[in-house]
Formats: C-alpha cells, structure tokens, sequence
C-alpha cells in the first residue's frame, strides 16, 4: 500500500516479507535495496524484533478493548458517509469496497474496480471519502494506483436506488498522477471541516526524494493538495489555497516537504489536521497544523521539511538546496525503538472511551502497540502504549457517530470500545 514499508536495505530483508504470491515481484524488487523497500506495508508481515504478533489483535490490558467488525481481503481503510449511523465501509486492497450494514458484512461489493488497481508495490486501492452532502449527492471518491503506477483520485456514485451499491459506469476522473516507482503512493482523502477535499500524494518513490520533488512547488509529488472537486469530474480550486498566485506553483498545493504522508486525519471537533509521515532510514513523524476556527481549516503554505529533514534531525542525504521556516513534526519515534513505518490515526472523539477524548490514537507497522498521544503546537504530551494490539496495522478509521477502528491488514477489522 503506501507508507507502510521500512526503508533501509539493511532493514529489508530482515522485516519485510510478502503475505500474498501476488506481492512476489515486490519482495524481489526489496532484495536489491532501499529504492524498491522504502516506507511500505501492505502486503507485508512484520517480523524480526517488531513486536508483530501471530494473530491480528490483542485483548487490552488497560479499559480499551478491539470488538471485531469483520474479517476482509487485505482491508486498507474504513469509514462512514455522513450521518449514516448503520454502515460501515472497508476498502481492500485489490479494489473492492465492502459495506457493514450492522453487525453484518454484505456478500456483494459496493463497488468493485479490480480491474482497474493495481497492487504492484505500495498499489492497491487505499482509501475512499465521501462527498459532505453525499445523502443528496450520493458522490463519493476513491483513492488507487492504476495500473500504470499513476495516482488516481476517481469520483463514483451511489445507486439512487440500493444504498449498498454504487454505480460502476458513473466513474469520473478527478486527479490523474504520473508515478514512475512502486513505492511511496501515499494513499489519503479526507474531507475537511471547510467541505473541501484534501489528498495526500508520496514524493514519487527512491531513497532521499531523488527527483527533488518533495521541496519542488511546481509538482504535486510530495504534497498535501486541497481541492474542490466538480460534481462531473476534474476539480476548482479553491480561491484561498496558499499558493494560488505563486507563479510556478502548482494551485492546488496545501502544504508540502512530505515524502509518504500515507496517513492523515481532522479531529471532527476542532478540524486541526494530524499527519502521519513515513520515515526513510531513522524517524517516523506526526506532524500537527491547528485549525483557524474563523475558517474552520489548519493555515496552508506550510514546508514540512523533507527531504532535508528527517523527524526533527537533518538527512545527511537530503539534495534539496533548502527546507528554510520548516515546520517540525509535534511526535516522533524512531527505528530503534522499534518503529519502521507509522501508521497515523485520529483523534478520539468517543465519549464511550472515558479519558482518551481528545487524545490522538496512532500506531506502526512493524510495533503492533496501539499508542496515544495529546497533540499540541509545538510539541506532544502523554505518549504511551494504549494497551491493545493490533499486528500489520495499515490504517485507522472512522465512523459517523465518531467511533475509531483499526485496520490490520491480516484481514480483520476493530473497533476501539470501553472495557467491560
């Protein structure tokens, strides 16, 4: 999938190994080094000192429990349309969306693109996002590699007649994304509190961004983008992006200096943005724009500082000239102490699980610890292990009624509820 692999090649070998026959040539692709390796997960089984477990879940040892929604083929991401209290979404990664209605997993997909994905490297079909006003619209979107290597972000809708369909022929393309490597896909889409959709696009793959794109404002590579997409494909943007009139710079750019920001979540309280960035060699980060309450989004414009900045500390093999008034990640752990490929998650805004309102839920690959953590500017206070586990952790989501899951990609799906 996207940003779930270590990096080094020294790593590689040591904690990568492919659960599908299909992920073959990816495995291989990892033997000859970190260009092919670097920042993955899906397809992957963490091993070697990384805490993986043999099962996909633990019980808690502290109030939280995982209640299972559902076991699936390779799940990548779930989530809700607004307002719908009764179902639940998992996208898998060969490019089926899955509906929950209930407590019960529907036999026939929402909608079904496998034709159309391609699970090559970090491939597959990795997240989905519903339009805001998707009761009347009945749009949503869906986030995959093709399978040319491109990004793609296609718009769908639902059937005016079955809410557990969609309508396959009312595909619309909204981004297409050149990619040239198997690596570094990124793989998010988010609606935010201000009704526009946000993307989180990889820096196109290889060690140290070698085609410089991540510090580059004239591609989207490496980019947090924020756009408004037309109900009949293609996308607005919007006239307060940051970039708008900076000659050279692509207009739909948010942030940038990201090199796998597979991750990314608003608190559905305050709309601050949390962003999970997958590290190369060293560090994995969270980085943390607060919301502007006036317009209901973080401040864009914001350099994140790769490739000249790993974490908080310099890339001794950074080639961009300059990442000057970066902003550093609030959270970071390392490789040493036992993290290769962060997995970001949400603020928890389940009044059902006590004292963790307001703290943001996150985890790893290669850890299969649940973490929390009180975000903040400027810095994070109270991480600590939350108590569960869940091995091959590829993603958290989350529900209308604000509940959180975890995702692992051994197939089952779970849902954070209070103890007893």
């Amino acid at each position: 999938m996207t940003g779930y692999w270590p990096e080094s090649s020294g790593q590689a070998l040591a904690i990568l190994v492919w659960v599908k026959a299909s992920l073959a040539l990816a495995l291989v692709a990892c033997a000859l080094g970190p260009i092919a390796c670097s920042t993955g997960r899906a397809g992957t089984v963490a091993s070697g000192g990384s805490g993986a477990e043999p099962v996909s879940a633990r019980p808690a040892s502290t109030g939280v429990r995982l209640l299972r929604v559902g076991t699936f083929d390779q799940p990548t991401y779930v989530t809700s349309p607004p307002g719908d209290r009764e179902r639940r979404f998992v996208t898998e990664r060969a490019g089926r969306i899955r509906v929950v209605l209930g407590s019960r997993k529907l036999p026939t997909p929402f909608l079904d693109i496998t034709g159309r994905v391609s699970t090559e490297g970090e491939g597959g079909l990795l997240s989905m996002a519903f339009a805001p006003d998707y009761e009347r619209t009945r749009l949503l979107y869906v986030y995959y590699v093709d399978r040319s290597g491109a990004l793609r972000i296609d718009r769908y809708r639902r059937s005016a007649s079955n809410p557990n369909r969609a309508e396959g022929g009312s595909r619309r393309s909204v981004i297409r994304q050149p990619h040239s490597r198997a690596n570094h896909k990124g793989g998010q889409l988010q609606f935010g509190r201000d009704g526009m959709l946000y993307a989180a696009f990889g820096d196109g793959g290889g060690a140290d961004d070698p085609d410089d794109n991540a510090q580059d404002l004239s591609s989207r590579l490496g980019k947090l983008l924020r756009i408004d997409p037309k109900p009949g494909g293609g996308y607005r943007v919007p006239r307060d992006n940051p970039f708008l009139r900076r000659t050279g710079a692509r207009p739909e750019i948010f942030a940038y200096g990201l090199r796998n920001p597979y991750r990314f979540s608003f608190d559905r309280r305050t709309g601050d943005l949390a962003l999970a960035d997958v590290g190369q060699d060293a560090v994995e980060e969270v980085d943390f724009l607060r919301a502007s309450r006036p317009a209901r989004r973080p401040r864009g414009g914001v350099n994140f500082g790769w490739d000249r900045f790993e974490g908080r500390g310099r890339n001794p093999n950074g080639s961009s000239p300059s990442a000057a008034g970066h902003l550093p990640p609030v959270l970071q752990r390392t490789h040493v102490q036992g993290f290769c490929s962060i997995t970001g998650g949400y603020v928890i805004r389940d009044r059902s699980l006590g004292t963790l309102y307001g703290a943001y839920v996150y985890g790893d690959l290669c850890d299969s610890k649940l973490r929390v953590a009180r975000l903040r500017s400027g810095g994070a206070r109270g991480d600590r292990a939350l108590g569960p586990r869940v091995s091959q952790l590829v993603s958290f989501g989350e529900d209308a009624r604000g509940r959180v899951y975890a995702v692992s990609l051994e197939g089952g799906v779970f849902r954070l509820a209070p103890r007893g």
